[in-house]
């Protein structure tokens, strides 16, 4: 279910704006960094590219800004409305907020979530959104943790399954759970972090082995499988199965196998969670 305009500004109470453009945030934030999030927005809309994501920093603060572009009269009249698609799913930058907020209530491994906003065309509708979060200091993305350590790539899977785990069992399902989508601390010991919450669930699968198995293998097809070989990477996922309780190994494993191998949209792995089918056509 998502949440109530009143719920979401509970959470947000503090809104700044800027002609067009507001932001509620769940802290008053200082001039400057008012000025260099507005800032960022300006840019995006110059470029002319519709997806911008950067860091924001100002007076020692920093912050990490994602913003989207919503590209057709629909998507701008459903957001306005706060209208999901005639699928039950909410455009994908509305998806992203609602999961991430979702993530942090449940006190998952994710990067905390500080605000979020829009900026309406003349005629009122939205026609950009904006998510809002702390900056993660000292961390990398896997991806790029991994090609400068390379010879780590156990190190890597292991923080990896464990925040798989950890987000699972907090029921948020996600979807697009590769190395670049989690963040690991530079120094110490820290858990891994999970990012861009978009194509994510926050709700128990429907179909969890299935689910699972698309998850694990996914894993291996975005990148992973230029660094270890299949028959290691399969040991690894072996061992990680010990920790779920009721997987149906048959379901899994053929999820598992297709996904290691093909490329599959973000549509096809929404089926896979609400359906249990894997549509190869």
């Amino acid at each position: 279910m998502a949440l109530s305009k009143h719920q979401i500004d509970r959470k947000f109470p503090c809104t700044i704006k800027d002609l067009r453009s507001t932001i509620h945030l769940d802290h008053t934030p200082s001039t400057s960094l008012s000025q260099a999030l507005f800032g960022l927005l300006n840019h995006r809309r110059q470029s002319n590219i519709k997806r911008l994501s950067a860091a924001v920093t100002s007076a020692g603060a920093s912050v990490f800004a994602k913003t989207q572009a919503l590209d057709n009269i629909k998507s701008r009249i459903r957001v306005t409305l706060g209208k999901p698609k005639r699928s039950g799913d909410f455009d994908w930058p509305v998806e992203e907020f609602l999961n991430t907020v979702e993530a942090n209530d449940r006190g998952a491994n994710v990067a905390p979530l500080i605000g979020y906003g829009y900026k309406k065309s003349r005629l009122g509708l939205v026609e950009e959104f904006f998510i809002i979060t702390h900056m993660l200091e000292g961390h990398t993305d896997g991806l790029q943790w991994l090609e400068r350590n390379p010879t780590q790539i156990e190190r890597l899977i292991k923080k990896s399954f464990a925040l798989l785990r950890s987000l699972n069992e907090s029921h948020i399902t996600h979807m697009d759970f590769w190395a670049a989508n989690l963040m690991l601390c530079e120094s110490g010991d820290l858990p891994a972090k999970g990012i861009d919450l978009e194509n994510c669930f926050h709700r128990k699968p429907h179909y969890p082995s299935e689910t699972l198995g698309f998850q694990f293998g996914f894993f291996y097809h975005r990148e992973i499988y230029r660094f270890v070989t299949e028959a290691q990477y399969d040991e690894w996922v072996e061992e990680a199965l010990g920790q779920y309780e009721n997987v149906n190994l048959e379901n899994f494993k053929r999820f598992y196998q297709a996904s290691k191998h093909t490329k599959i949209g973000r549509k096809e792995r929404r089926r896979i969670f609400l359906e249990g089918v894997l549509d190869l056509s």
